[in-house]
């Protein structure tokens, strides 16, 4: 696997974009989208969540322009925050847009975050840590064989975020997935249960048998040691003031090190590849010889195109 750089001013863009993130390749851009506005980076680089807050990170939902996971930080503060990562979501929805025109008509815009802590040495739980390989999933916001686009920004001024990762999602699911319980899921063994849970409101509404797989696949592969161990790795050094671009529920990562990192998360479908067989709900419902997906439909909180 590889990072691209990408030069994408005016007409000098010379690769294929889609070709690169599609094939389980990350885009590299060495701007950090705070060139005029370097106070907005100083502030973030101030910004730390509250002591024992539970939250992770903060985030920034652009389809109701609401922050949220900031913990005790003082009134103030929070509403220049708020300010400051929407106008970094803004600024990376529209050069999203210009660089991948074939995937805006269909996306649907989802969380900004701040990554405020240094990784190394985190103490999470194991669900929650990001210096174990995984795909990525959302517990809350189920994608329905969407997949997962995130834009990243190393705004620290001397840190490089460091990452490894590994083969793509093609290559973990064949060997990998039906010992993560594919097959049970295709069947729906746990389905039913989370529809009776959504229906009480104790689990998310729209959860597809394809969505309640990636959620237990991120868990299986982070409790893998032997996956952890001995599956090909490949090391990624983030300089400050770069950002780039990956599907992470492709490539499967971690962060070694880091801090003080923002991203912008887009929901991609399916249908907008350039080979939808390529889709990580592709190769799931080729293994299981099953469709896992739901009918589409659209709600308030995930239609949202920027």
């Amino acid at each position: 696997m590889r990072a691209v750089e990408v030069q994408a001013g005016g007409n000098t863009l010379v690769i294929d974009p889609y070709d690169i993130l599609e094939t389980g390749n990350i885009l590299v851009f060495p701007q950090s989208f705070f060139e005029d506005v370097p106070q907005d980076r100083e502030f973030l680089l101030a910004v730390r969540p509250s002591e024992g807050q539970y939250h992770k990170n903060i985030a920034y939902r652009p389809h109701i322009d609401k922050l949220s996971g900031f913990g005790k930080m003082d009134p103030a503060a929070a509403e220049r925050l708020r300010s400051v990562l929407r106008d970094y979501s803004r600024r990376v929805i529209e050069f999203t847009g210009k660089l991948l025109p074939r995937y805006q008509p269909q996306w649907r815009v989802d969380f900004a975050s701040l990554r405020p802590l240094e990784e190394t040495g985190r103490e999470l739980p194991l669900k929650k840590r990001n210096d174990l390989l995984h795909t990525d999933a959302f517990p809350t916001r189920p994608t329905n064989g969407g997949l997962i686009l995130r834009f990243f920004t190393n705004v620290h001024p001397s840190k490089s975020r460091v990452w490894v990762t590994s083969d793509p999602f093609a290559v973990a699911a064949s060997r990998y997935a039906h010992a993560a319980g594919l097959n049970a899921f295709a069947r729906g063994s746990s389905y039913h249960f989370r529809q009776a849970l959504a229906y009480v409101r104790l689990a998310p509404a729209g959860r597809s048998r394809y969505d309640e797989f990636m959620l237990a696949f991120h868990d299986y592969l982070k409790r893998n040691q032997e996956y952890q161990q001995s599956c090909p790795k490949y090391r990624f050094e983030f300089a400050p003031g770069t950002s780039w671009m990956v599907f992470t529920d492709i490539v499967p990562h971690s962060v070694e090190s880091g801090q003080s990192a923002v991203e912008q998360t887009f929901i991609i479908s399916a249908a907008s590849l350039g080979n939808p067989k390529n889709a990580p709900v592709a190769i799931l419902e080729k293994l299981a010889g099953k469709n896992l997906r739901l009918a589409e439909r659209k709600s308030p909180e995930t239609a949202f195109h920027g």
